[in-house]
């Protein structure tokens, strides 16, 4: 449990990096990043509604990755002096967050 903890922390730690520096280099930056996340954790609440496990893990893969690249396009597009810090802060964010955790805590409680 601690592992994972100290594992948590330091994918926080290297998200706000990556938003801070991405930040600095362009202020509108913050506006992407802050409506990546809400999307993922709004895909994120939508998949907590459908019952089946599988189909659940299957529809957050599928629209975490589809989220992905429908900002990076916008940031390439709008702002691409900041693609590399979206790319950066994007992936290390879709990694973390795996929906094969949403599974195991959904086995966990029935």
């Amino acid at each position: 449990m601690r592992d994972t903890s100290q594992k948590f922390k330091l994918i926080i730690l290297l998200n706000l990096a990556v938003f801070l520096i991405g930040t600095i280099a362009n202020t509108y930056f913050a506006l992407i990043a802050i409506g990546y996340i809400l999307s993922i954790l709004l895909l994120y609440y939508l998949g907590s509604k459908i019952n089946d496990v599988f189909l659940n893990v299957g529809y957050i893969w599928i629209s975490k990755w589809t989220a992905f690249v429908v900002f990076l396009v916008l940031a390439g597009t709008f702002q691409p002096d900041t693609f590399l810090y979206a790319l950066s802060m994007f992936l290390v964010f879709n990694l973390s967050v795996n929906p094969a955790d949403v599974m195991a805590k959904h086995e966990a409680h029935n």
